[in-house]
């Protein structure tokens, strides 16, 4: 199977993904989860080939469910979303105007936006905006961002969230945000890092307990949907092979407060108390969980 992002013939098995029976078909393939020799990019081997609205159902209200449930992520997640458009604001040579925010989800991104002067955009094949949003000032559509057709060279900042794991050509995508972006527009996006520690400890311990058939470096059948996976090196070959010009690339992640987010002595705390010290090993090894990217055209 050919890599999506470098175009290589060459790649590894190396497991298989956990398998929902939600739709049928899916159980109808012998699917493997593949790594690029060349590019070190994670992708499915066959090519899934669930239609858009069975995507979209995966994306339902649901999804979100388990978010923003506790204060202290409340507060968290507005904290990030403030700092994460100064940070754009802070590299961007474009000051203001129009601001997309591909998956925006419940929109609050979109609402940080306008505090700071942009005209928010939002993009989602769900439509999941929160209620509490004032709607009047955004521009949603629901779809994918072709189906969107933005004007060439119309916005000064692309915000992406976790994104690129899901879609099924990230390259296309690029090339797409690259066309509507302005001249010295810029970029910011988040991915998982395949290649964390805490993976790396997963597999380890699925090893151990001879369970490896249950933990797959992506899951595009189980929560959260991953198809693609990306690292340091297959991130930034995919997004500089389009034409953007790479501003910073960063990890973090590590020191998550577990102990706030499940009921103690649950399992889930339990696997979290254990999975713990290697995500703050993971920061000293540069080996974290989230990969950030700023880059310009």
């Amino acid at each position: 199977m050919i890599c999506k992002i470098c175009g290589s013939h060459e790649s590894e098995l190396i497991g298989k993904p956990r398998i929902d029976k939600k739709f049928p078909k899916v159980c109808e393939k012998d699917y493997h989860i593949a790594r690029c020799k060349k590019c070190t990019f994670y992708f499915i081997n066959p090519v899934i080939d669930l239609t858009q609205l069975e995507w979209s159902e995966l994306y339902k209200d649901n999804y979100f469910a388990h978010l923003n449930i506790k204060d202290w992520q409340i507060n968290l997640h507005k904290s990030e979303r403030k700092s994460r458009i100064e940070l754009i604001l802070k590299y961007s040579k474009l000051k203001n105007g129009s601001f997309l925010d591909i998956g925006c989800g419940e929109g609050f991104v979109l609402e940080e936006a306008l505090k700071y002067g942009y005209k928010p955009y939002g993009l989602d094949i769900a439509g999941n905006l929160h209620q509490s949003l004032d709607r009047s000032n955004i521009q949603f559509f629901k779809g994918n961002i072709f189906k969107a057709n933005y004007p060439e060279n119309h916005f000064s900042a692309i915000y992406m969230d976790s994104v690129l794991e899901h879609v099924d050509d990230p390259i296309s995508i690029l090339k797409e945000m690259y066309r509507i972006l302005k001249p010295e527009g810029i970029i910011f996006t988040i991915v998982p890092n395949e290649d964390s520690l805490i993976n790396d400890t997963k597999n380890l311990l699925y090893t151990l307990m001879l369970q490896k058939s249950k933990y797959g470096r992506i899951k595009p059948f189980v929560p959260p949907y991953h198809i693609n996976g990306f690292n340091k090196k297959s991130l930034a070959y995919a997004i500089q092979s389009v034409g953007f010009n790479m501003i910073k690339l960063s990890q973090f992640g590590g020191n998550y407060r577990f102990w706030k987010a499940h009921d103690r002595f649950s399992k889930a705390y339990f696997r979290e108390l254990i999975l713990y010290p290697s995500g703050l090993l993971s920061i000293l090894l540069r080996k974290q969980y989230q990969l950030q990217a700023l880059y310009t055209k």
